[in-house]
C-alpha cells in the first residue's frame, strides 16, 4: 500500500501524530510519502519518501490528512484538483483528528490502530457530495468551482445586502440579509450550522440554503433536491459588491444584476469511514457536550 501523510505542520500534536502514524505504517512494510516541505520535520524517520507536491498523488492508495477539519478540507481540495487536472479517480481520503471537532475525520489521534483496517480493507467509503458554482460576473463568466463544504456570499464591508434567488429559473424570493450560504450535507456542521441551519447526515444528497442574519421574521433554511439549479442575483450598487467564497476562499465579486449559480457537482470525494459511526461520535461526544454537560450514556 502507498500512503500519503499530510499533517498540519503548524500544530505540534498533528506532527507528533504523523510521526507515530508513519512509524506504524512503515513497520508493516507500506510505502509512506510526504510533501518535500515536510522533510524538515520528518527527515529523521528512515523510509519516508519526500516528493514535490505535484507528484504526491501519483498511484497513491490513501491520502491521510492529520489535523482538524480545516486540514482535511484542504486535503480534499488537493485531491479534487489533482483528479480534475489528470482525469483520474479521486484518491481515498482518511482524516485523523487532532483538532477540536473532527466531523470530517475517520478516527482520532489516539486510535492509530485503525490504520491496520486500511491494510485489511476493513472500512467503508462515504462518497461525499460536492457543490458546483458558476460565476456570471462580467469578468470570469463561466468560471467553475467545486465546494466540499459550502459556497457563501456576503458584503466585504459587512453591510446588509439585497439579492434574489431563483430555482430552475423560477423566482422563490427577494431577500435582505448579511449574506447567503449554500452547503452540502458535509458542510451542514460548518458555517451553515452557525447560521442556524440543520445538521444533515453526510451521506445525504441535498443542497441547503441558509440566510446569514436575515432582516426578516420569517426567513428559514431551505433544502433542495440535488438536481436543482439555484441562481443568486445581486441587487445593489457601490460599496465593493457581493463577495462569493468557495470553501472559505474568495472566488469572485458580483456587482448590480450579476449572479452565480449553484448545482450539485458531477464529482464526489471518497471519504474513508473506519468505525461506521465517526460522524455521530463527533456530533454527540463533542458538539452536544456544552449543552448536555454529560455523556449520553451517563
Amino acid at each position: 500500500m502507498r500512503y500519503i501523510l499530510y499533517p498540519n505542520l503548524t500544530k505540534k500534536k498533528a506532527v507528533q501524530t504523523a510521526i507515530a502514524a508513519a512509524e506504524r505504517l512503515l513497520s508493516g512494510g507500506d510505502t509512506v510519502c510526504m510533501s518535500a516541505e515536510a522533510s524538515a520535520y520528518f527527515s529523521g524517520i528512515p523510509g519516508i519518501c519526500f516528493l514535490p507536491e505535484q507528484e504526491l498523488l501519483h498511484h497513491a492508495d490513501f491520502f491521510i490528512a492529520i489535523g482538524g477539519d480545516g486540514t482535511i478540507l484542504r486535503s480534499a481540495g488537493k485531491i479534487l484538483q489533482y483528479s480534475l487536472n489528470n482525469g483520474t479517480d479521486p484518491v481515498k481520503l482518511v482524516g485523523i483528528n487532532t483538532g477540536t471537532l473532527g466531523f470530517l475525520a475517520a478516527f482520532e489521534a489516539n486510535e492509530l490502530e485503525m490504520l491496520e483496517r486500511l491494510r485489511r480493507g476493513e472500512y467503508a467509503i462515504s462518497g461525499r457530495m460536492l457543490l458546483r458554482s458558476v460565476m456570471h460576473d462580467g469578468i470570469h463568466d463561466g468560471q467553475v468551482s467545486h465546494a466540499m463544504n459550502d459556497i457563501y456570499a456576503s458584503r466585504l464591508n459587512g453591510k446588509i445586502c439585497d439579492f434574489t434567488v431563483s430555482v430552475d429559473d423560477r423566482p422563490i424570493g427577494v431577500y435582505r440579509a448579511d449574506g447567503i450560504i449554500f452547503s452540502t450535507p458535509t458542510g451542514s456542521t460548518a458555517y451553515a450550522l452557525s447560521a442556524g441551519g440543520p445538521v444533515m447526515e453526510p451521506d445525504l444528497s441535498l443542497i441547503e440554503m441558509n440566510l446569514i442574519c436575515p432582516h426578516s421574521l420569517f426567513a428559514r433554511p431551505m433544502l433542495f433536491a440535488p438536481q436543482r439549479q439555484i441562481r443568486v442575483t445581486y441587487r445593489g450598487v457601490g460599496d465593493g459588491g457581493l463577495n462569493v467564497h468557495i470553501d472559505g476562499t474568495q472566488s469572485s465579486v458580483l456587482h448590480n444584476h450579476q449572479s452565480f449559480t449553484v448545482t450539485r457537482s458531477e464529482f464526489s470525494l471518497p471519504f474513508v469511514d473506519c468505525k461506521g459511526h465517526a460522524f455521530y461520535d463527533a456530533l454527540n461526544g463533542k458538539l452536544m457536550r456544552p449543552l448536555k454537560g454529560a455523556e449520553l450514556n451517563s
